[in-house]
């Protein structure tokens, strides 16, 4: 509570912020810099030091709190993957890593942080069909049957409910990566905006911190392709990942 009260206060102000006249934070630096006189530019220093203050702040309760990304960060993530790795599959239940491996295509596996779904869009849009996609969640058994029955999606989607699959990929929890002050007016463009997203019910939001990452592995299991996730936006481009 002590952090998700004050980011949704964030991304609420910062909506008023952007719908005074404008959408985006880019379409407020370009007036910024139309209108630069002394009130502006103690104003932009003003709001500078909060975000500096607010991103201290995460990254200290980040350490006090040993939460699990600073502390993932400082192991290598692995260069394979076991083919013995236990999952659920949400449509068929018990699964291994092995029964998606050696199917004469490369595996991409979604590593997703709560119920993700714009990478995913583009994945579909793009029919990216030379690389078989599977998504891995972490909450819920229920949680990401609704979330699938919702979102329409065909991927294959499997349950780690031990984060074996985050964990070998060093994939952690961070207060700091997912709020801070950057996303906080990312998330207030979406605000203004209107954006739909998955209306997922409270009782399946286990862990809004978690981070994610897309990992291709080739049929032996083998990662030939890693991204590690370093905020909920930040996903590699379709484009990268068929290319590697």
């Amino acid at each position: 509570n002590r952090i998700i009260h004050p980011m949704f206060g964030l991304m609420a102000a910062g909506a008023t912020f952007f719908n005074l006249s404008v959408k985006t934070k880019g379409e407020a630096e370009s007036l910024w810099e139309q209108h630069f006189n002394s009130e502006v530019r103690d104003n932009v220093e003003e709001l500078l030091q909060l975000e500096a203050e607010w991103d201290g702040f995460l990254a200290r309760l980040d350490s006090q709190t040993q939460m699990s990304d600073q502390t993932l960060s400082v192991v290598p993530p692995a260069h394979a993957l076991s083919p013995d790795i236990q999952l659920t599959n949400v449509r068929t239940k018990s699964v291994s890593l092995g029964q998606f491996l050696g199917k004469g295509q490369k595996l991409l596996l979604v590593l997703l942080r709560h119920f993700g779904r714009d990478h995913l869009t583009e994945l579909q849009d793009n029919k990216a069909r030379s690389v078989q996609v599977v998504v891995v969640s972490y909450g819920s058994l229920e949680g990401a049957e609704f979330w699938l029955t919702q979102t329409g999606y065909e991927f294959d989607m499997v349950f780690d409910p031990e984060r074996k699959v985050y964990q070998a990929f060093s994939l952690g929890s961070s207060f700091a990566k997912v709020t801070r002050f950057s996303n906080m007016l990312r998330y207030s463009e979406y605000y203004v905006s209107r954006r739909s997203f998955p209306q997922v019910p409270p009782q399946f939001i286990e862990d809004l911190f978690q981070m994610g990452g897309d990992f291709v592995l080739d049929e032996g299991g083998t990662v030939i392709f890693s991204h590690q996730c370093e905020s909920p936006v930040d996903r590699p481009s379709v484009q990268n990942i068929l290319a590697a």
